[in-house]
């Protein structure tokens, strides 16, 4: 089985929301304070529920604070999760959590946390039950059964690895049932093995006169500090050997020559310790620990139990090209019966992964909006295309507070500017607006995370279009066409009456900086032309033919950025400002 729907209210920032998981790979991406971590501890404090060990719990604070109501109270903290069967003997292992509706069999499981004066104080209190009605109990077996491992995003490897009682490189021994031959780890087994240490220990004599030496040098002491007929002695013996604390004392060592080198030869091995290696490596060293084990549980040692890995920012200490190569990694464990759940704010991870495994979260005025990219209207094509175009630069439109997709280079270059000149309100840098160079006309794929009549299967932030119209032309005619059909949901679409260098010439009084940066291009260039519209025509053939555009629009960038009274003269089409206006203020 494996988790399908999450559903959360009233939790931290989140109001309510749902989640809809896949059953191996699950990356939770978006701005800071976007819920990420919310939604990992929620797993937290449902998984770990009836166990022994828990270092989570629900607090007063973890209830919703509503913005939009000051005098609001506390409304209880609801988590719904509903399991998918996928063997049909998990329906009865699971039964307390079982539900059979429409022929289908589920499983859910419901936490229910409110706030309870007692006597003056307040209280958390709470109900958990399974299945579908309330009061169903649910036994600590069936509890136990649900089992998950979870790496916090400030994690220190070397301390999770060292040597001591209830280590995680103990804990993957303590689990291993088979060894590499084939042969059966049993109870019976590991105590044979412990006992080969005691055998090998207790009747070493370099051993037993080394204690001896010791235990006589502490007695002697103790007689002459006795009361004569009252002595004291004491005997020495090393602590059991148990299977467990034999494990426990195991280490990770690095060897430093390669087995070419060394020829066999281990008295010429050197190793480093852990604590010698970088950072990045022992994240990744940390992290294959705790997948063996639990890879070696979900295979061995309980099968139908439900295993998950709740990971919070792996990217830490990795350069992109290890990024890239953990997440292939991760990708092929989707087969190994473990679910993972990673949130993430890296563009590197997000641009490597399977558009259907993320799920994007932001937050918009105070509200935690999330999308689930394999429930959005994106189309099997519109994925396609957006993951070979997706780069790491492209990829953090899913950061953003809003993205504007334009058809080139010239128009990247210049967003930022534009929206300078338009006033410090306007600035998309400071609004965290992502500029998106679709290097052509194919916006519908884009616009799909945008523009889809159920707001649950959209982006939250706003998106603007800004292309050419082509008036002049057939194919200009229906290409605007098509680009102002996209309209609609939180996309609007913004066109330029012929070509963008068109209309920023006939802004205003650009004529005169455009030209002249134009002449320092390509000196001896006359424009004789009578009027400023057969100018710019003049301009844009030449433009044409030069294939010079975006080096007018880098040179344009850098005059309007560096020389305040070009910024002051320079006018930003009206079709520019009304996409900047909208994305960045819904004007």
């Amino acid at each position: 089985m494996y988790l399908k729907n999450l559903d959360i209210k009233n939790f931290r920032a989140i109001k309510e929301a749902s989640f809809t998981f896949d059953k191996g790979l699950n990356i939770i991406i978006g701005e800071n304070n976007s819920g990420k971590t919310a939604i990992i501890d929620a797993l937290r404090i449902c998984f770990s529920y009836g166990k022994q060990w828990r270092d989570i719990y629900i607090k007063k604070d973890d209830f919703y604070i509503d913005a939009e109501n000051i005098e609001s109270k506390s409304a209880p903290i609801e988590f719904d999760l509903i399991f998918k069967i996928e063997k049909e003997e998990e329906s009865g292992i699971f039964y307390d959590l079982l539900v059979q509706k429409d022929n289908e069999q589920k499983l859910q499981i419901h936490f229910y946390y409110y706030i309870q004066e007692i006597k003056g104080t307040e209280k958390v209190k709470w109900k958990i039950w399974g299945g579908e009605n309330e009061g169903q109990q649910v036994m600590p077996d069936v509890l136990d059964l649900i089992n998950f491992v979870y790496l916090s995003p400030i994690r220190d490897a070397v301390e999770a690895l060292k040597p001591i009682r209830w280590n995680r490189l103990g804990e993957l021994f303590a689990n291993i049932v088979i060894d590499k031959e084939g042969n059966p780890i049993n109870k019976q087994k590991r105590d044979e093995l412990a006992k080969k240490v005691t055998s090998y220990v207790k009747n070493d004599n370099d051993w037993t006169n080394l204690i001896e030496s010791g235990k006589d040098k502490i007695n002697e002491h103790l007689n002459e500090t006795s009361i004569e007929g009252k002595e004291q002695n004491i005997d020495i013996d090393f602590l059991p050997f148990e299977f467990r604390r034999i494990v426990d004392n195991l280490r990770i060592q690095l060897p430093f020559f390669k087995d070419d080198e060394i020829k066999g030869d281990l008295k010429k091995q050197r190793y480093l310790q852990i604590s010698q290696n970088g950072l990045g490596y022992n994240n990744l060293l940390y992290i294959a620990t705790v997948l063996g084990d639990l890879t070696n549980k979900k295979k061995y040692v309980e099968p139908e139990a439900y295993y998950s890995l709740l990971l919070e920012e792996p990217e830490a200490h990795l350069h992109p090209q290890l990024q890239k190569i953990f997440f292939n990694y991760m990708n092929a464990l989707n087969k190994k019966g473990i679910q993972i759940f990673i949130t993430s704010h890296s563009p590197t991870i997000t641009a490597k992964v399977d558009l259907n495994s993320l799920i994007i979260l932001q937050n918009q005025q105070r509200k935690i909006n999330s999308l689930s990219l394999r429930n959005s209207e994106l189309e099997p094509k519109n994925k396609k295309f957006l993951a070979k175009f997706l780069d790491v630069t492209k990829s953090q439109l899913f950061f953003s507070d809003g993205t504007i997709l334009v058809e080139g280079i010239s128009e990247a270059l210049l967003m930022p500017v534009f929206s300078k000149i338009m006033g410090k309100e306007y600035d998309i840098e400071k609004a965290g607006i992502e500029i998106v160079n679709v290097n052509g006309v194919a916006f519908e794929h884009f616009a799909k995370l945008y523009n889809s009549d159920d707001k649950n299967k959209r982006l939250a932030s706003r998106c603007a279009i800004i292309t050419d119209d082509d008036r002049n032309t057939k194919t200009g005619l229906s290409r605007a066409k098509k680009a102002k059909n996209l309209e609609k949901g939180n996309l609007k679409v913004c066109l330029g009456e012929i070509t963008f260098e068109y209309e920023l010439f006939m802004a205003g009084n650009n004529e005169d900086i455009i030209l002249k940066i134009y002449k320092e291009m390509h000196s001896g260039t006359e424009f004789n032309q009578s009027s400023k519209k057969e100018k710019a025509d003049f301009l844009i053939k030449k433009l044409n033919d030069f294939k010079d555009k975006s080096e007018l629009a880098h040179r344009l960038a850098i005059k309007l950025d560096e020389d305040n009274d070009a910024r002051n003269k320079f006018k930003v089409p009206n079709y520019i400002q009304n996409a900047i206006k909208w994305v960045v203020k819904g004007e």
